[in-house]
């Protein structure tokens, strides 16, 4: 049995996620759904981790579910990096380390290259320029479906590690305030909800309709960018920025 867990906020995760479950035929998990009901148990034999790069390394949320998880017939562990910029970081370096705690060892890693959705950085690639991410994307995830069902071992180059690991840690120390310029203007907002419903870590409430952030966000981004009207923004950086959600991807399924 393959199973795999996955962490998607704007659908590049779950794009990957979905590839490997047709073509490994693989049962396939929201770590998110899984923290909330505190489901931290896996009979499969091998296991896979689908996540995007945050700060080089990995997503808080994928963190704290790892940690907890447990694989006890767990014979293959492989993982995918879903990034904008492929190789700098060390969210496989990371995951080993995690691992290493359970006497588990991580058999295959890769970065896929698609749309960084990372707006404070810089504004979302071009159209013609998504297209033909997409159409590589999908060419590399069908050499991995390949050597996932053939237990081949790859080892991914990860660049950048030590200076990664001081940008995510502070990162994470800075965890209360990451949330800090998040607005919304209200005279764009519909109250549709939409916001609160991907939040993974219910850090949004709307008491009278439009967002409040509570302080404890893991800067998914995904309420940026799922919001209908682009009501929201980082201060005044991502505005007239555009957003993005995964092309083949229903936001819908997003919002679970």
């Amino acid at each position: 049995m393959t199973a795999i867990f996955y962490f998607s906020a704007t659908g590049n995760s779950l794009y990957a996620t979905k590839f490997l479950q047709k073509n490994l035929d693989a049962e396939i998990f929201s770590m998110p759904e899984l923290l909330r009901e505190k489901n931290f148990t896996t009979s499969a034999d091998k296991v896979g981790f689908i996540f995007p790069l945050h700060y080089g390394g990995l997503p808080i949320l994928v963190e704290e579910f790892i940690k907890q998880l447990e694989m006890p017939n767990a014979k293959y562990i492989f993982a995918i990096s879903t990034c904008g910029i492929p190789y700098f970081g060390r969210p496989f370096t990371d995951l080993d380390e995690i691992l290493a705690e359970k006497n588990l060892k991580q058999n295959a890693s890769w970065f896929l290259r698609l749309v960084s959705n990372y707006l404070p950085y810089r504004d979302t690639a071009a159209d013609w320029r998504i297209k033909i991410r997409y159409k590589f994307a999908d060419k590399k995830l069908e050499k991995i479906c390949r050597e996932i069902a053939e237990n081949k071992n790859h080892i991914t180059c990860e660049v950048g590690k030590e200076k990664c690991k001081q940008m995510h840690d502070d990162w994470e120390n800075r965890r209360e305030s990451l949330d800090k310029n998040f607005v919304c203007d209200t005279s764009k907002c519909i109250h549709c909800g939409f916001c609160e419903k991907i939040c993974p870590v219910k850090n949004i409430k709307r008491p009278e309709g439009s967002p409040i952030w509570q302080k404890n966000c893991v800067e998914c981004l995904g309420c940026l960018h799922v919001c209908p009207k682009k009501a929201i923004d980082i201060g005044k950086i991502t505005q007239g920025r555009k957003r993005y959600i995964n092309w083949h991807i229903n936001p819908k399924e997003l919002l679970k």
